[in-house]
């Protein structure tokens, strides 16, 4: 039992530095977030949540594993879209995004002013931050493959241990 604590413990800080690291690289270090670079922070702020609740309240809920696998999915999913984005393979949302030329000569002057307006400063589609030639959203996503596939075991592992214990009676 004592394994199982410790594996949701462990990618429940992993998910929480990514967090911290977030935080800290734009109130530190003022780099600004984009709109995605903000969706991206909420599956890890789920599971951040998640593993605090299963340590503290020692609940070994099985739903509990599965679901942090579904949402360390929806991240992986989150951070190819943005990663795609940043390299040009999606289109990545109007609020963020540097507009295409081929929608200007279509539009108004005063349309043209409001699509200005409402687009934010900091866009999606260009990389603020790299290490190693990798971008915030291309980490986020290996990360976050990482912690799909160690959620994934948990549960298994999770699953394989309750089992064993009930056929034990």
């Amino acid at each position: 039992m004592t394994k199982i604590y410790l594996n949701h413990i462990s990618l429940g800080a992993i998910s929480f530095t990514m967090i911290l690291f977030a935080l800290i690289s734009e109130h530190v270090f003022g780099l600004v977030p984009c709109s995605l670079c903000l969706t991206q922070r909420f599956p890890h702020i789920f599971v951040s949540f998640a593993s605090v609740w299963l340590i503290f309240f020692r609940t070994h809920k099985f739903f509990m594993y599965p679901i942090n696998t579904l949402v360390m999915a929806l991240s992986i999913f989150l951070a190819s879209y943005h990663a795609g984005v940043e390299q040009g393979i999606f289109q990545g949302p109007q609020s963020c995004s540097s507009s295409s030329l081929f929608s200007v000569h279509d539009k108004s002057a005063e349309a043209l002013l409001q699509d200005i307006l409402n687009t934010s400063v900091v866009r999606c589609n260009e990389v603020t931050w790299s290490f190693m030639g990798l971008s915030m959203a291309t980490w986020n996503l290996i990360l976050s493959t990482g912690l799909f596939i160690g959620w994934a075991l948990a549960s298994l592992h999770f699953f394989k241990f309750f089992q064993l214990k009930s056929f034990s009676k």
